[in-house]
């Protein structure tokens, strides 16, 4: 299964989110979702991932 990489609408669309929130709500991730045309798991998926980053 080939992973899609984020083009630079969703990247910044995801970080003006996680400025705000760094843990946003199930609805929050679903309405991103389908404001970007991605699955809300890959949504929940990049925001473990930058709070990671965040930590190191």
């Amino acid at each position: 299964k080939r992973r899609n990489r984020l083009n630079a609408r969703q990247v910044n669309r995801l970080m003006e989110v996680f400025e705000q929130t760094t843990k946003p709500k199930t609805e929050i991730r679903i309405q991103l979702a389908e404001e970007l045309g991605m699955r809300p798991r890959a949504v929940q998926i990049w925001f473990q991932n930058r709070r990671q980053k965040l930590k190191k």
